[in-house]
């Protein structure tokens, strides 16, 4: 559908540079620069209640303590590097899509007003697809690496950071302004940061999802408003170890540590108000950095 036409628009005869397309792509580097090596584009406001479609399948706590402007763990240098890396390399995923002849692809990057909670928020969507039949699907450009694009083509794609989610409340709203046609569905164009192997799928929009991230917004509005903490929606696995969605958190210290309390950090080292009864310790597990819980949990 897509990586076909890709492969055989790099791999055939002259191009030409699309002035428009260029356009598109140098705003977006100068706003993914910005906000992955800017500590005041990481920074909200807590004065000015702000959430974000792209969250919608994220920990509810951790979208609460990032309204409150509550500091998360500094990223690693490896890491800052490892994430800019990815959004360049899907930036220039999309500014190949704009040059494909017979490939339908518009509104690349479009900023939109997406209702969830009952509120409007502004989030963009990649790309609006349309086939050669006509039909128009959203378009998610993701990129992964190479484990992780192995076992997204083994498995299919899945909602542990919140993408299907977040593809469901994006669906809905371009159901309802007829960007898209029903029943809604979205391609996910995946590229291995690796390999550079390219692979789409299509998944069918889903309302469940999307009444969900309604309803975890609500939660979070309400729990600002009434100055509490919304509980955590994760459990620890086997040995106390935190569960996936923990352990690629910034905010897993302040989340886990009791006494409850905002944990800050020197030279990468946490810092604590109140020395911790309940605390997390690092520990290497097949070469791979994971946390336990060390303490008892209230």
């Amino acid at each position: 559908m897509i990586v076909e036409k890709i492969f055989a628009y790099l791999e055939g005869g002259e191009k030409t540079a699309k002035e428009d397309a260029l356009r598109v792509a140098m705003e977006r580097l100068t706003k993914s620069l910005t906000n992955q090596f800017s500590s005041a584009a990481r920074t909200r406001d807590p004065g000015t209640l702000k959430l974000y479609p792209s969250e919608a399948g994220k920990c509810e706590r951790q979208i609460e303590y990032k309204a409150l402007g509550i500091p998360g763990e500094p990223m690693l240098a490896d890491v800052q590097f490892k994430l800019a890396m990815g959004d360049l390399i899907e930036l220039a995923l999309l500014y190949v899509i704009a040059h494909v002849p017979g490939l339908a692809v518009s509104d690349n990057n479009m900023i939109r007003d997406i209702v969830i909670g009952g509120r409007a928020w502004r989030g963009a969507t990649d790309g609006i697809h349309r086939h050669d039949d006509g039909k128009r699907r959203n378009l998610e450009v993701k990129s992964a690496s190479g484990i992780g694009f192995k076992m997204t083509r083994q498995k299919g794609v899945d909602d542990n950071f919140g993408y299907l989610t977040q593809a469901s409340a994006y669906c809905r709203q371009l159901l309802a302004d007829r960007v898209i046609d029903p029943p809604g569905e979205t391609i996910f164009l995946y590229i291995d940061r690796d390999s550079m192997k390219l692979w789409e799928t299509i998944v069918p929009y889903d309302a469940g999802l999307a009444d969900a991230a309604d309803q975890k917004f609500i939660r979070v509005i309400n729990a600002v408003g009434a100055h509490k903490i919304l509980p955590r929606p994760y459990t620890l696995e086997r040995g106390n170890v935190l569960p996936l969605n923990c352990r690629y958190c910034s905010h897993k210290f302040t989340y886990w540590t009791e006494p409850r309390q905002v944990v800050m950090f020197e030279n990468n080292q946490p810092v604590y108000r109140e020395p911790p009864t309940v605390r997390l310790d690092m520990i290497m597990d097949k070469n791979k950095p994971s946390w336990v819980v060390r303490g008892g949990i209230q």
